[in-house]
């Protein structure tokens, strides 16, 4: 059996661990016509939960689903490209049929082909350079989309990064055709939490009040584990109980992070894993990655580093101005928010919001457990 722990692609549905909720209430949405934000931190498993959603939506329910991800883009024009390559190359599979449809429809805009060298998709880009032309060549394309027999669902991943254009109206366009295709549900997604929100929060933006939201946790511990554990049977290999629990204490429970220290402890030629084995595997970690945690020592200044470790050594923080934590790591506590928002803003500590307020912890899992165990 190939390695089930899947890090950097969706495996399939036999790979994909719960989320049974959050799919339901996707697949919910989408049926009764109703388009969604989703948002979370990074590395939680968002788009693979995304590419779950729409294998669901295609063979369950017969939706012809389009995914992009957007995060490269730098303009409306760009987005544009993007978004129809995405769409032609799903309602148009066949090469030659696509080629032929994208010149007859779009020709104007004198579309070139390429194949994409990472994916190894057909791509289109465009020769589109004014709002006129972008309204105009998202109106065929919508036109396009509402032609298919099947409904659509187009997921948008990193749909922030409309916000870092040096302009848009991205936002306002697709809100006008999607209100008028009563066959395209939409999702939008990003990590970028506070850029997201502000594109569907904010009055003054056209996509306020369009979307419901919806917020991705950490997959709960009982499921995780019951799915390790069935994963490693699956391929001939056990793994105790115990180096679970202390697999899904070590990595909180998040996706990434999981799915890479299980990815590791499966390769092991070995038919047992051991709570050794993990230990080892730990300190092999933090060893291939030591050189890039040192580096932010050169890159930091002395306070922002020894926020950042401060907040590491704690697992999290409610305020670094409090006196008993500026005391205890010796921090200058006249700057110490100062330090906290850069690494913020740096997305080196993410600032979680709950009921109580904010609650700051180091983005990066593996960087957290090295400070942990450093001490200068």
């Amino acid at each position: 059996m190939d390695n089930p722990f899947f890090i950097q692609q969706y495996g399939g549905p036999e790979y994909f661990c719960d989320r049974e909720d959050e799919v339901a209430r996707l697949v919910e949405s989408a049926t009764n016509h109703r388009s969604v934000m989703l948002h979370s931190m990074r590395r939680l498993g968002k788009t693979g939960l995304i590419q779950h959603l729409q294998q669901q939506l295609t063979t369950r329910h017969k939706y012809t689903c389009i995914y992009l991800d957007v995060l490269d883009t730098e303009s409306d024009e760009a987005f544009v490209s993007q978004f129809i390559s995405a769409c032609v190359r799903q309602l148009y599979k066949d090469q030659s049929n696509m080629l032929s449809k994208v010149t007859s429809f779009l020709g104007r805009y004198k579309p070139k082909f390429s194949i994409d060298t990472i994916t190894g998709n057909p791509a289109i880009e465009l020769d589109i350079q004014s709002q006129q032309e972008i309204d105009m060549s998202l109106e065929a394309t919508f036109d396009l989309l509402r032609e298919s027999k099947h409904p659509i669902h187009i997921a948008i991943d990193e749909f922030q990064q409309i916000g870092q254009y040096s302009s848009t109206r991205i936002d306002a366009t697709l809100r006008k055709y999607i209100s008028q295709s009563d066959n395209i549900q939409m999702l939008f997604s990003g990590s970028q939490r506070h850029l997201l929100l502000s594109l569907f929060n904010d009055p003054k933006k056209p996509m306020f009040g369009s979307v419901e939201q919806m917020e991705l946790y950490e997959i709960p511990y009982a499921k995780y584990s019951e799915f390790i554990n069935l994963m490693f049977s699956k391929g001939g290999k056990s793994i105790d109980d115990r180096v679970i629990h202390n697999i899904l204490k070590w990595t909180k429970s998040h996706t990434f992070y999981t799915q890479y220290i299980c990815n590791r402890l499966y390769a092991l030629d070995k038919d047992v894993v051991e709570e050794v084995d993990l230990l080892r595997l730990q300190q092999q970690v933090f060893k291939e990655m030591q050189m890039t945690f040192l580096s932010y020592k050169n890159i930091l200044s002395k306070n922002q580093y020894e926020v950042l470790k401060a907040i590491a050594k704690e697992t999290s923080v409610r305020s670094v101005r409090a006196k008993a934590f500026t005391t205890k790591y010796g921090i200058a506590s006249s700057t110490a928010q100062q330090s906290l928002d850069y690494l913020v803003d740096k997305e080196m500590v993410y600032e979680k919001l709950d009921e109580n307020g904010s609650e700051y912890f180091v983005y990066d899992l593996f960087l957290s457990r090295w400070l942990e165990q450093v001490n200068h």
